[in-house]
């Protein structure tokens, strides 16, 4: 065990939340619950711990090894269609642009409203400023 790691503030020790299939409840931002509500899922029964922190906690008649990554016991579907933000469309276009792979970013439709006449979130993608006038000539 680390000293320092002992030491650690409580407050920065959260744990990682996995749905039952072991996924991440979330991404962005990451599925994170504080130490009290993973110790306190895990005396319920709510969850099983997949690791743990060197950290140990201790109440007068019991002591255990706090959570880093714990798992739900019961499936919570996910949202079928996320909502439709900025940081959405950035995140499915993994953060560049869609024609030259640069990372100054903006969003736009991918073709003009006078072509589509429709509001899909399929046509909007995340480019760099130079790659729209190739995107118009495409469209």
């Amino acid at each position: 065990m680390n000293f320092g790691e002992q030491n650690l503030s409580l407050e920065k020790c959260p744990a990682l939340v996995l749905n039952a299939d072991y996924r991440p409840l979330s991404y962005y931002p990451l599925s994170l619950w504080s130490w009290q509500d993973s110790v306190k899922s895990v005396f319920l029964d709510r969850v099983s711990i997949v690791s743990n922190y060197d950290r140990v906690i201790r109440s007068p008649s019991f002591d255990m090894k706090l959570p880093s990554v714990i798992a739900l016991k019961s499936f919570i579907k996910p949202l079928s269609n996320p909502s439709f933000t900025r940081f959405n469309v950035f995140l499915r276009d993994k953060f560049s642009c869609q024609y030259c792979g640069s990372k100054h970013l903006y969003i736009t439709r991918e073709h003009p409203f006078w072509l589509s006449n429709s509001f899909r979130r399929s046509i909007f993608v995340a480019l760099h400023t130079p790659c729209t006038a190739k995107a118009s000539k495409i469209a």
